[in-house]
């Protein structure tokens, strides 16, 4: 094991690079996922806005049929106009269902893009550390090199010694 001057040893600091890759692997993975939920959400959103549409241009249409039939028909039975009334009814429902369910929506598509943004800098956060590791890894390892080849040198310059201190 080579010992830096900082007392952080190679292994050490191999085992926490690999660590800052698998955290950097599974923040890309995460705003992967992210991403497909916001795509999802959007999906999700514009359905529920044709949904409305088409809801409100059924209200229309309905209300439209229902009031043109009124005044062709002249007096109507009581149960006639109740069940008109209830139509009527029906289709100011739906059309509010249709609005809530983009209301629904959208509040999913925003909540899925704050947690995709913020997935974002988590992974950018992982990056920057991982230009950080990368760097330490590199001092590390040159100190590393560094020690091994002075060390060299010391054994070399005993090796001239004891051989020419016993030449002598």
């Amino acid at each position: 094991m080579v010992d830096t001057a900082g007392g952080v040893k190679l292994p050490h600091v191999e085992a926490l690079a690999r660590l800052r890759r698998e955290r950097e692997r599974r923040a890309l993975h995460e705003l992967a996922a992210l991403r497909r939920r916001e795509a999802d959400a959007e999906q999700a959103r514009e359905a529920a806005d044709v949904s409305l549409a088409t809801e409100k241009d059924a209200q229309q249409a309905g209300e439209r049929h229902i009031y043109r039939a009124l005044r062709r028909s002249g007096p109507l039975q009581p149960a006639g106009l109740d069940r008109r009334r209830e139509t009527i009814k029906t289709l100011g429902d739906r059309v509010d269902e249709a609005a809530h369910g983009l209301n629904t929506s959208t509040s999913a598509l925003r909540e899925a893009r704050q947690a995709t943004e913020a997935g974002h800098l988590r992974l950018i956060a992982r990056m920057h550390d991982s230009r950080k590791w990368r760097q330490i890894e590199t001092r590390v390892r040159d100190q590393g090199l560094r020690r091994l080849q002075a060390r060299a040198e010391l054994d070399s310059e005993d090796d001239t010694q004891l051989h020419y201190g016993r030449s002598s």
